[in-house]
């Protein structure tokens, strides 16, 4: 019994070492001046209606289900059952589907969401040049992801997320996993006020054929402040991120909440980004609510628009 016990702890330091060191190694690039190659970029885009009217800047906002998508420790505030559902269309006929579900009690919760981008139809040639496609292939990236969270004392909060991933194109394909780990702080004295701290997709190298990726690894800081102002609830929130494939951005979110109505306006500070504003609103009425944003692409290559639906059961 002392000998498999000696065995299994071996196995699961020596599972450990290798896992640290392929972790280390997407680590190594981050506050490099050169931008490594990444993969599953998806990972990167935002998920809700609501969030991306805010530009973004959403870590520290989020109360819904999406938290299992932005930050796991969140998902403590959905006291019943929550769900969401979001379509999301992007440049080129691309779309992206997500559900989210989530249940807590205010001082430790659960959420699992469920992603998939498709990307259309696409184009197959082979190595001879012509006019004409040989025919069309699809492709498709999925995503599941488990969270939980829980409370510490009355001022803090955290959460773990573990995602699975799947990810095809033509006959090809490819899966890893990935870890989110959040805080949030909301000081006791100003209530008002909360703080945000992130790590997302952290996970190994995904080998797709004879190539091997990096994740998107970002970390991400956030604050927001909620103040009532005239018969409105007035949110401002701001966010700075870091991803191991692009430099230092900022995002700034400004939302009022009236009784039915919302109205919210983002903006994203990121020079290399392909959307820079975005707008939106939100109508709810007693457990149901609908949220809409809408963000135009540069260069006149399209609109970024989403669609939510938020049910608290």
């Amino acid at each position: 019994m002392r000998k498999l016990i000696t065995l299994t702890i071996t196995i699961v330091l020596l599972l450990s070492v290798e896992l640290a060191c392929s972790w280390f190694d997407n680590f190594s690039h981050y506050f490099s001046d050169t931008s490594p190659s990444v993969g599953m970029s998806f990972l990167k885009l935002g998920i809700g209606a609501r969030a991306v009217a805010l530009g973004g800047a959403y870590s520290s906002v989020v109360k819904d289900p999406t938290a299992v998508f932005w930050n796991p420790s969140a998902v403590i505030y959905a006291e019943g059952l929550d769900m969401s559902f979001s379509h999301l269309t992007l440049m080129e006929d691309i779309k992206y589907e997500c559900f989210a579900l989530s249940t807590g009690d205010n001082n430790q919760g659960i959420g699992i969401g469920i992603g998939g981008v498709f990307y259309g139809s696409m184009e197959l040639r082979d190595d001879k040049p012509s006019e004409e496609p040989i025919g069309t292939f699809n492709a498709y990236s999925f995503l599941v992801k488990l969270s939980y969270g829980h409370r510490l004392g009355s001022d803090f909060a955290v959460g773990i997320s573990m995602g699975g991933i799947l990810e095809r194109i033509y006959i090809y394909s490819t899966d890893t996993y990935t870890f989110d780990f959040g805080l949030r702080y909301s000081p006791s004295m100003i209530k008002s006020v909360v703080i945000s701290a992130n790590i997302n997709n952290l996970g190994p190298m995904v080998k797709y054929i004879d190539e091997s990726f990096k994740l998107p690894l970002t970390t991400k800081l956030g604050c927001s402040y909620a103040t009532d102002i005239w018969k409105s609830n007035v949110t401002i929130a701001g966010e700075i991120s870091k991803s191991v494939d692009a430099p230092l951005t900022s995002a700034l979110g400004v939302e009022a909440d009236f009784s039915y109505l919302s109205l919210r306006f983002g903006y994203s500070f990121n020079n290399k980004s392909v959307v820079r504003w975005a707008t939106g609103l939100g109508i709810k009425y007693k457990f149901l609510s609908i949220d809409y944003s809408f963000s135009p692409y540069l260069m006149d290559i399209g609109i970024n628009q989403c669609v939510s639906l938020n049910l608290d059961l």
